[in-house]
C-alpha cells in the first residue's frame, strides 16, 4: 500500500505516475518504462474503426438526463465511437456531442478506478489504495452498527444523477432509512409541482406533440441548450417548422440558442413570464377564443371565476412588468388560440426558477386548458414516465419492474415515535398540526422538510439545498453519509456550506462517496468507491416519448469496467451482504445481467433480441393522445360505483377503495390522476400549506388560483443593482463534464455576458474584469433579508446584444479545483522524480490543455456557486436560481 497526498494524487507526473507505478489509483498513466496500465482518451478514440472487426452494441447514453438510445462501436475491447440508435422512438437515431463525452469519461486518465481510503485529515487529499474486501468490511461494519442499534434513519443516502430506476431506493428501504435524498429542488421541482397539482401525480413531465403542432409559445425553455428531452423536442419542432410552417415564439432574458432560432424572440424582464401568461389568458377570454366545451368538461373551476381572476392582467399592465409591447402580447395570444388545438406552451427553468416560478408555470399551464389543446394532436400532451399495466389509458403494456422480494418502506414519523420525539420542538409542533394526509407521509426534516410540504405531497422531491444547513442546525443526526454521483460541494448554491458540513466529522462521522471522478464532493470523503460509467453497466431505462408511443430500453455494458471499478448496483449489493441482518435477502443475485433479464421478463420477445436492438416498443399501438378519454378496463371496475354529483368512479383494489375514473357521456373513462379526476386549475392545497407553515396568505405562493406577483427583491430595483442569471452550455452537463477533454475545448470558461448599453453605463469594455457581489433575497426564504452579502466572484465581461439591460448572465459549472487537469485547466507538472516515482501521463491532459493560463489561455473559468444564495421557493422548495441581485464593480 502506497500513501499519497493530494498533490501527488492529482498532479500528473507526481501523483498519477506514482499511482501507475504502484499498481494504479487512477487510469491512463504510463510508467517510465513505457508500459500502458490502462487506456487513456487518445488510446480509445484516435485509432480508426475497422468496421469489419468492430462490434455494434446498443445502450442508453448518460451524457445528460435526456438518455438517448445509442449504439457503441467496440473494437479491441475499447469503445471507439457512439452513434444514434434509429430504433429509439424519441431520437430516431439523432445524438448530440455529449454522447462522445461518455467515452471521454470512461477513458479519462484521471478517473478513479480503485477504492481509496483517506489517510490524512478529511479534505487534506491524502489517500491510499485499498481492496474491496477492506472497504466492504469497514464501511459495512459501521453501517451495521447503526442498523443493529435501531438508528437506521441516521444513514443519509444523497444522490445526484441516480438512473437505477429504484435500485437505490430498494437499498435504503432494506436498510430502513427514509433519508434517500435527491437534487430535484436544484433542478425541476418548481415546474413539476404545477404539472402534478393540475394533472395528477402520474403526469410529472409533459410531452408536447411538437411534430404535429402549428404554434409554440416558449417561456424560458431552452431545448437547444439544456432541457430534459431537449434533443427529442428540437428535432421535432424543426421538422414542424419546415414541413408545417409552425411558429416558435420565445420569451427569454438573454439570446439563448433557442431564442436565436425562434421566429420571434422577446427579451423580457426576469421573472415576468407569468405576467405575460396571465395577460394572454386575459386576451383569450376577452376575445372569446377559449374552448368553452373543453373547459367546462375538464377544469375544476368555472370560467367566470377565471375571467374575474385575469380581468386586471391586461396586456398594457404586462408590458409595464415584462417590457414586451402590449400589442405583441395580444397578437401572440390571439395567434396561439386560433392555432388550437394544434398549439402548445413550453416552459422550463427560465419561468420556474424564481420566487414566483410555481405560480408562473401554473399560469402558463392554464393557457393550454383555456384553448383546449390538452392531449390533442399538435397540442400539450402528457405521458407517464414508465411502463404501467392499465393505468391512465396505458393499457396493454408490459410491466417493467425489479424482481422481488422487495423490502418494506420505512414507517412515517408520527407523534409518539422515537424518531419524531428527537426532532426540534418547533418542528414537532408544526408536524403535529399537519392534516392527516401530510402526517402519514412525514419522514423527518431531510426527506420531508416540514416547512415545504408541497415538495413531498405529490412526489418525493425533497429540498436538497437545505440538507447541509439542516444537518448543521441539528434537525437530523447523521451517523453515516453516502453521496452517489453528487456534486453538491461544487454545484449547490452556497456550496461552501456543503463543504463546511462535510468537513466536520462531528456532524458527519463517515462519508462514503460512490463516484466516477475525483470530484470536489469525493475529495471530502473518507472512502471513495469507484463506480462504473454508462458504458460499463446495466440499467433499466424508461422516459416519456415525444413520439407519444410508450417504449422501454436497456443500458448494457459495452466493455468491462476499468481497473476495479464496479457498477453501483454491485457496490450496494455487497454492502448489503456486509451489513447482513436480512438486508442481503433483497439482493440475492450474482450476475447483473440475470437480474435485469428478470426485470424485463414481461417484455414481448426474447432477451437476446432486446439486447441486440436496445429498445422495445409496439409500433402498432395508438399514440398517446387524449389518455384521459380512454375507457377503464372491466377488470378494474370491481364493485364499482359512480358518485351521482361528481361522477367520480370508485372500485375495490385489494382491501382498498380507490378512484379509477370518471363517468362521461355514459362511459367510464380515466380522466386525470387528481382528486376530482379533472384538471385542478384551482388548487386549495396552496393556502392550506401556507397556513400550516406560517406563510402569509397574501403571499404570491399561497394563492389557489393561477396568478402573478413580483419577486420581492426585484421591486424598485436600484439603478446600480442587476439580476444575475445562470445557464448551461449545450456541450456540458452541469459541473460533471468539465473533465471531458473535447467538450472543454469547445467551452472552458464562463464570462459575464452583458448588454453593451449596460456596459457603457458602468464604464466597461469587452474583456474588462468585474467583481460581482451577490446579496441575500428579500423575504420568506432561507436567511432572507440579512445585510451581509452572500459572496463575490470576479470574471471578465463579454458584450452581447439583446441581453436584458438589467441582467447579467454567467454559466455556473466552471471553475473546478478538483476533477483533474482538464477540469482545472491546469498543466502544472512537478518533476518526474517527485515522490520517488518517474512516470508520464496521457498527453491529452498535460501538453494539450491549450486554454491553461500557463499557456496564455483564459483558464478554466470562475466558480460562482459559493456566492449564490440558498433560496428555496416557499412551500415547494425549488431553488430560485435566477433571482440573484448583484452589484457590479470594475476589478
Amino acid at each position: 500500500m502506497v500513501s499519497l497526498d493530494r498533490r501527488q494524487l492529482l498532479t500528473l507526473a507526481g501523483g498519477l505516475g506514482a499511482a501507475a507505478f504502484s499498481g494504479g489509483l487512477l487510469s491512463g498513466c504510463r510508467s517510465s518504462g513505457g508500459a500502458t496500465t490502462l487506456p487513456g482518451i487518445g488510446d480509445a478514440m484516435a485509432t480508426r474503426i475497422d468496421y469489419g472487426r468492430a462490434k455494434a452494441v446498443p445502450t442508453i447514453c448518460f451524457g445528460c438526463t435526456t438518455h438517448c438510445g445509442v449504439i457503441g462501436w467496440v473494437q479491441d475491447g475499447r469503445v471507439r465511437q457512439i452513434e444514434g440508435n434509429p430504433k429509439d422512438p424519441n431520437t430516431e437515431g439523432a445524438i448530440c456531442g455529449k454522447a462522445q463525452g461518455v467515452i471521454q469519461a470512461t477513458y479519462d486518465p484521471q478517473r478513479v478506478v480503485y477504492p481509496l481510503k483517506r489517510v490524512g485529515k478529511r479534505g487534506e487529499g491524502k489517500w491510499r489504495r485499498a481492496t474491496w474486501e477492506e472497504a466492504m468490511t469497514e464501511i459495512g461494519g459501521k453501517l451495521k452498527t447503526l442498523r443493529d442499534e435501531g438508528r437506521p434513519e441516521e444513514l443519509v443516502f444523497h444522490y445526484g444523477r441516480d438512473k437505477t430506476k429504484g435500485f437505490t431506493s430498494r437499498w435504503t428501504d432494506a436498510f430502513g432509512t427514509p433519508n434517500r435524498l435527491n437534487r430535484r429542488s436544484i433542478c425541476s421541482s418548481n415546474r413539476r409541482v404545477p404539472l402534478m397539482s393540475m394533472y395528477g401525480r402520474e403526469f410529472e413531465w409533459e410531452s408536447q406533440d411538437l411534430e404535429r403542432t402549428n404554434y409554440v409559445v416558449n417561456f424560458g425553455g431552452n431545448p437547444m441548450e439544456a432541457y430534459q428531452g431537449g434533443l427529442f423536442m428540437i428535432r421535432r419542432l424543426m421538422d414542424a417548422r419546415v414541413d408545417r410552417g409552425a411558429k416558435l415564439v420565445t420569451f427569454e432574458v438573454r439570446p439563448s440558442a433557442t431564442a436565436s432560432i425562434s421566429d420571434e424572440f422577446h427579451t423580457v424582464h426576469p421573472a415576468s413570464d407569468g405576467a405575460i401568461a396571465m395577460a394572454m389568458a386575459h386576451v383569450i377570454l376577452r376575445e372569446g377564443l377559449q374552448d368553452t366545451a373543453f373547459w367546462n368538461t375538464w377544469a375544476n373551476v368555472d370560467l367566470d371565476t377565471i375571467r374575474e381572476q385575469v380581468k386586471d392582467y391586461t396586456p398594457e399592465w404586462a408590458e409595464g412588468v415584462s417590457g414586451v409591447p402590449a400589442d405583441d402580447i395580444a397578437r401572440i395570444a390571439v395567434e396561439f388560440a386560433k392555432a388550437a388545438p394544434a398549439c402548445c406552451t413550453m416552459s422550463n427553468r427560465g419561468s420556474a426558477k424564481h420566487y414566483n416560478g410555481v405560480q408562473a408555470d401554473r399560469a402558463i399551464r392554464m393557457l393550454d386548458v383555456l384553448v383546449g389543446n390538452v392531449g390533442k394532436p399538435g397540442g400539450f400532451c402528457l405521458s407517464t414516465l414508465r411502463m404501467w399495466k392499465n393505468r391512465y389509458g396505458q393499457w396493454g403494456l408490459p410491466v417493467i419492474d425489479q424482481p422481488g422480494p422487495k423490502p418494506s418502506k420505512p414507517k412515517p414519523w408520527r407523534p409518539g415515535t422515537r424518531e419524531f420525539e428527537m426532532l426540534p420542538a418547533d418542528v414537532q409542533e408544526r408536524v403535529a398540526a399537519f392534516p392527516e394526509m401530510w402526517q402519514k407521509k412525514y419522514f423527518g426534516e431531510l426527506a420531508t422538510p416540514s416547512e415545504y410540504p408541497l415538495s413531498w405531497h405529490w412526489y418525493n422531491m425533497r429540498v436538497g439545498q437545505l440538507v447541509y444547513p439542516y444537518i448543521r442546525e441539528g434537525r437530523q443526526k447523521v451517523g453515516a453519509y453516502i453521496s452517489y454521483t453528487l456534486g453538491a460541494a461544487f454545484g449547490y448554491p452556497e456550496a461552501n456550506v456543503a463543504r463546511e458540513v462535510l468537513m466536520d466529522e462531528k456532524l458527519v462521522p463517515l462519508h462514503v462517496a460512490i463516484d466516477i471522478s475525483y470530484s470536489e464532493q469525493a475529495a471530502l470523503a473518507d472512502w471513495i468507491l469507484p463506480d462504473a460509467t454508462a458504458l460499463e453497466r446495466w440499467d433499466a431505462h424508461s422516459t416519456n416519448n415525444y413520439g407519444l408511443r410508450p417504449y422501454t430500453g436497456i443500458r448494457q455494458p459495452l466493455v468491462e469496467p476499468l481497473g476495479e471499478a464496479r457498477p453501483a448496483q454491485i457496490i450496494l449489493r455487497d454492502l448489503a451482504r456486509a451489513i447482513g441482518g436480512g438486508m442481503e435477502d433483497h439482493f440475492d443475485f450474482e450476475d447483473l445481467e440475470d437480474y435485469y433479464r428478470e426485470w424485463y421478463a414481461e417484455v414481448p420477445g426474447d432477451w437476446e433480441t432486446l439486447k441486440r436492438e436496445g429498445i422495445w416498443t409496439d409500433p402498432e399501438r395508438p399514440l398517446d393522445h387524449e389518455l384521459y378519454l380512454r375507457e377503464v378496463p372491466a377488470e378494474e371496475l370491481v364493485n364499482h360505483s359512480v358518485d351521482p354529483e361528481t361522477k367520480i368512479v370508485t372500485a375495490d383494489k385489494g382491501s382498498k377503495r380507490v378512484a379509477v375514473g370518471i363517468e362521461l357521456d355514459g362511459k367510464i373513462v380515466r380522466g386525470f390522476d387528481t382528486p376530482t379526476r379533472r384538471i385542478t386549475v384551482q388548487e386549495p392545497l396552496y393556502p392550506l400549506a401556507a397556513a400550516h407553515v406560517g406563510l402569509p396568505l397574501d403571499d404570491i405562493n399561497a394563492l389557489e388560483l393561477p396568478t402573478w406577483g413580483p419577486v420581492p427583491e426585484h421591486v424598485d430595483l436600484a439603478e446600480d443593482r442587476f439580476v444575475l442569471t445562470t445557464f448551461k452550455w449545450n456541450v456540458h452537463t452541469q459541473g460533471r463534464s468539465a473533465g471531458w477533454k473535447y467538450s472543454s475545448e469547445i467551452v472552458h470558461t464562463n464570462p459575464v455576458f452583458m448588454n453593451p448599453k449596460t456596459a457603457r453605463t458602468l464604464g466597461l469594455d469587452e474583456g474588462d474584469e468585474v467583481t460581482l457581489t451577490v446579496f441575500r433575497p428579500a423575504q420568506h426564504t432561507y436567511r432572507a433579508g440579512e445585510d451581509e452579502p452572500v459572496g463575490t466572484f470576479t470574471q471578465r465581461v463579454r458584450l452581447l446584444e439583446r441581453v436584458h439591460p438589467k441582467v447579467v448572465a454567467v454559466s455556473h459549472h466552471m471553475g473546478h479545483w478538483e476533477q483533474g487537469n482538464v477540469a482545472r485547466a491546469d498543466m502544472e507538472t512537478p518533476s518526474k522524480g517527485e515522490a520517488g516515482f518517474g512516470a508520464e501521463c496521457d498527453a491529452d491532459v498535460t501538453d494539450r490543455v491549450w486554454w491553461s493560463k500557463k499557456r496564455g489561455g483564459s483558464g478554466g473559468g470562475r466558480h460562482l456557486n459559493d456566492a449564490l444564495p440558498i433560496n428555496p421557493t416557499p412551500l415547494v422548495g425549488g431553488q430560485s436560481w435566477f433571482d440573484n441581485v448583484v452589484a457590479i464593480e470594475k476589478a
